[in-house]
């Protein structure tokens, strides 16, 4: 049901050298009968009805000369133009009505502000009327922000479904009171199989949101009021996003996937990423891993860091790795026995001096998100080694071609150079950005990759 590949940075590593790097590609594409299967789809919206979701961000708002308080914040009043919340109700209206749904798929909404309810439950995707008379609920809300009370809820919902496309698509636009609650939860969530789609737009908490996606293999998205750059989303697109999710998930035909792996004495698991379709770092405090789905006609790519202590000369297994999974079209689960993790201990630095570039570009992908992370860390107190990080980041992302980060990237430097700092909203753009969408790598042996580069890569 789905078919493996395991490749490692180098086939040989340097003996008596410790504390050096070992960076493996597992690569997992589904079957051909894996693929022509199609699971169902369990999805549960989690909407933000927090008084700033009333905030105008499209159309043409005319002031009224007026301000009102709403959940402890200050707002100048306007007629006219359109809503964070009636974008997200005519979205999913949308979603609903566009005939890519089938009785096999099941919505449920929840609404949360400082209180939190089902507002309607696991329903058939063809009962349309019911789903449009709940949806347009979503504007009877209002209050604060409490995030954790809505994920317990979509939580009960989807842990008892089986064999299904599972789901929680958050849409936020504020920082939430109950971040540690969050936190607790999408370790739940993980261990059940569900993954996180979070948006966020406005004044909310992105590195919750990625916490949120990175922990249960989902995505995360910043959402803006005008135009998108780079892998930005403008909230005029949202109706297609959520379709796009959709169809995504539908897609998914080999999901709840788990990852086991042994090491031997030395030899330790680091890192664990997803680098392709797109960016996510798994948490390593629990074994099996959770590692999110894999899509029908496409590969997803993970790499795996290891610290390798010194070894004398010699040919031996430093690790193996396993998988358990779901194929939900099937109704059957499926699994791949612990395979061996096998290298070879030279002396010297000549025989280990070949990687795989394939190998190396995925790593260089992945480390673009912690250079723009440490990068909008120290903008205000260091913008010049600010900019330096994000050049380097750049660099790599001329390297492999990925034109959506580097639009983002380029946004973030021009900034700093003319501001010496970096804005909260192109804070999110570059930070959210540089988790989007990578691209996928050949074996081109010309590809460059430095040694230098390399050192700093492996520890070598």
């Amino acid at each position: 049901m789905l078919n493996v590949s395991i490749t490692p940075h180098r086939e040989f590593l340097p003996a008596d050298t410790p504390d050096q790097r070992l960076f493996m590609m597992l690569k997992l594409r589904p079957t051909k009968e894996a693929t022509q299967t199609r699971p169902s789809t369990t999805f549960v919206f989690l909407i933000d009805t927090s008084g700033s979701m009333y905030e105008v961000v499209m159309g043409n708002p005319q002031p009224t000369g007026k301000t009102y308080v709403q959940d402890g914040r200050t707002y100048n009043q306007a007629i006219g133009g359109t809503t964070k919340i009636e974008i997200v109700i005519e979205s999913l209206h949308a979603l609903v009505k566009s005939g890519r749904l089938t009785q096999t798929d099941r919505i449920a909404l929840v609404q949360f502000d400082d209180k939190t309810s089902t507002i309607i439950g696991l329903t058939p995707a063809t009962q349309v009327s019911q789903l449009d008379a709940a949806i347009d609920r979503l504007s009877d809300f209002s209050g604060g922000t409490c995030l954790g009370k809505g994920m317990k809820q979509a939580l009960d919902l989807l842990s008892d479904r089986a064999m299904t496309s599972r789901r929680v698509f958050i849409f936020t636009d504020g920082e939430t009171v109950d971040e540690d609650d969050c936190q607790d939860l999408a370790q739940e969530f993980a261990n059940n199989g569900i993954s996180i789609t979070a948006l966020g737009v406005g004044e909310y908490n992105e590195d919750l949101l990625v916490h949120l996606s990175n922990t249960t293999a989902g995505q995360c998205r910043h959402v803006v009021a005008g135009t998108a750059i780079g892998n930005a989303v403008s909230i005029a697109d949202l109706p297609n996003v959520l379709i796009a999710d959709y169809q995504q998930a539908q897609n998914e035909v080999i999901n709840n996937l788990a990852m086991e792996v042994k090491t031997v004495k030395g030899v330790e698991l680091v890192r664990a990423t997803r680098v392709y379709p797109d960016l996510a770092e798994f948490s390593l405090t629990q074994s099996p891993y959770p590692i999110g789905a894999v899509t029908g006609g496409d590969e997803s790519v993970f790499i795996l860091e290891f610290s390798v202590d010194s070894r004398a000369t010699s040919r031996m297994r430093i690790a193996q790795v396993g998988l358990t999974y779901d194929i939900p079209g099937l109704n059957r689960r499926g699994e791949l026995p612990l395979q061996n993790v096998v290298v070879q201990f030279v002396q010297g630095q000549g025989a280990s001096a070949q990687v795989d570039p394939e190998v190396m570009g995925y790593v260089q992908q992945r480390n673009i998100s912690k250079l723009v992370d440490d990068a909008t860390k120290i903008a205000s107190s260091n913008p010049a080694q600010a900019e330096k990080l994000l050049e380097t980041a750049r660099r790599i992302t001329v390297q492999i071609d990925n034109k959506a980060m580097l639009e983002s990237l380029d946004r973030g430097i021009d900034e700093l150079r003319k501001t010496r700092n970096i804005s909260a909203g192109t804070g999110k753009t570059i930070k959210i950005g540089s988790r989007g969408k990578t691209v996928k790598m050949g074996d081109d042996p010309n590809d460059e990759f430095s040694d230098e580069n390399i050192r700093k890569l492996t520890g070598t």
